[in-house]
Formats: structure tokens, sequence, C-alpha cells
């Protein structure tokens, strides 16, 4: 069972077992997400042994409340996840697009034992800018570049992110989705979040989908090589893979690896 707990001022989603064989799961949701996306992979985990828990970034779900949104960076964002990774004491993180940055942040400040970062934003360094997102980004400008609240439009997330869920699942998932910070997307977008590579030596996993239109799978494979990292490519889903059909395919792929590195 899932149940709503406090890390400090952060609010955090809870799966334990009866009784736990393995250590604790870090689960970081991605931009324009909040921890329920993880709902499912949560009570799986927790079904395994593994206690799981998702954090709510803040300016979400009443975490760090009186947070101006608009005005959250990447490094605020680390920060929270920082601050549930050490009353874990290091657990291994699975984060997806955003939060795979914030894990590869994490790794560096030797903050979790390991990572799976599934369709992870980049590190500075990688442009996450195609000519499709920088298309769809322009009417988002004024918004990311004054840090204001970006809402995202339904379409532009049917087009982008959820291009493998199915027609009758899409609402729910359009109404799952949450406005975000403008700092964030333009830490991500232009400025560049750095990642000193050589500080890290948790080790690393990437997880990349065949037809993701909003982080293609080529900055995956280039996120994979900077850290020297196994990859596994998952053909036919698009950036929502954690909560597509098949999502569970995706969600033993992570288990096993972190079941061999942890």
């Amino acid at each position: 069972m899932i149940e709503t707990i406090r890390i400090s001022d952060l609010t955090v989603l809870r799966a334990v077992p009866a009784k736990a064989t393995r250590p604790p799961v870090l689960f970081v949701h991605g931009y324009f997400a909040d921890a329920s996306i993880f709902n499912e992979w949560l009570t799986l985990f927790a079904e395994r042994g593994v206690p799981g828990y998702a954090v709510h970034l803040r300016g979400r779900a009443d975490s760090r409340t009186g947070t101006h949104l608009g005005r959250a960076s990447i490094q605020d964002f680390v920060e929270d996840a920082a601050r549930v990774a050490r009353d874990l004491d290091k657990p291994a993180v699975v984060g997806h697009s955003m939060g795979g940055l914030i894990a590869q942040r994490l790794a560096e400040r030797d903050e979790i034992s390991a990572a799976v970062l599934i369709s992870p934003a980049p590190p500075r360094g990688i442009t996450v800018m195609s000519a499709q997102l920088a298309r769809k980004q322009l009417k988002y400008l004024p918004a990311i570049l004054r840090s204001r609240v970006v809402h995202p439009a339904r379409e532009d997330l049917r087009e982008l992110v959820l291009n493998h869920v199915p027609p009758a699942l899409q609402e729910a998932a359009l109404d799952a989705f949450v406005p975000d910070s403008g700092r964030a997307a333009r830490d991500m977008s232009f400025m560049g979040v750095p990642v000193a590579a050589g500080r890290i030596t948790c080790p690393l996993f990437v997880i990349v989908a065949g037809d993701d239109r909003f982080i293609p799978r080529a900055i995956g494979e280039r996120v994979a090589k900077r850290y020297d990292a196994p990859i596994q490519v998952f053909e036919g889903r698009g950036h929502m893979l954690v909560i597509e059909p098949g999502w569970k395919d995706v969600a033993d792929a992570a288990d096993r690896w972190i079941g061999e590195h942890v």
C-alpha cells in the first residue's frame, strides 16, 4: 500500500514491504510530473521486498510550501532529492527525464549508491534541443526566460511525450501532469547543468526509448557514453515508457540491474 509521509518539509510517497529483503530505492520524477507517476513502480518494488520512496519535488503536493515554482532551479530540485537520499542512507535512485539529470548530480555528490537513468535529460555539453522541441518551446519562452511557471499545452504533451500512450489512457495521463518551473527549463535547455563525470564512482545504467520525441534515443546514448555506462534500448516506446503499456518490462530491467549492483 502506498502511503504519504513527510521527510523534512517534503512530501514523499512510500511503499514498504512487510519484510524488506533489499535496500530502499528512491524514485525521482521528471518535468511536468510529480511522484505519483511512479505509483505502479512503488507497488511492484514493494512486492519484491524493496522499500520504495518517490519524492514530490518542491512546488507540488505541499513540498517546500511557499516555493515560487517558476524560480525553482535544477539545483533546488537536486537539494530536495538529496534531502530524502540522506534520510534513506544512500539509496539507489531511479530517475526519469529531468529526474535522470537530478540523479546524475546526486551521483556526482556521492549521495547515492547507484542510479538508473531513464530517458535522462543530459548534462551540460550534450544539448537536449532538437528542431521539433525548439518549435514547441517558442510559446513558452516568455515564462522560461522570466522564471515564471510553465503551463504545458495538452496537445504539445500528446505529440511530444504521449505518442506511445494509447488514446484511451491519454486523458488520465494529461490530467496528472502539473505546471513546472521556467527557471529549471532554462537550466536544462539553454544554460546546461554541469556534472563532473570524473567524480562519479557509483554504477550508472541508462534506459532509453526508441521513439522518444522529447529526449531522443541519441541523447541517451551520448549520456551513457559520457559515463561509460551500460545502456538498454526499448524499441517502440516513447518518452513516457515508465507508464506506457509494457512499463513493467522497463521496471524489471531497472530492478534486475539494481539487484545486481547494490
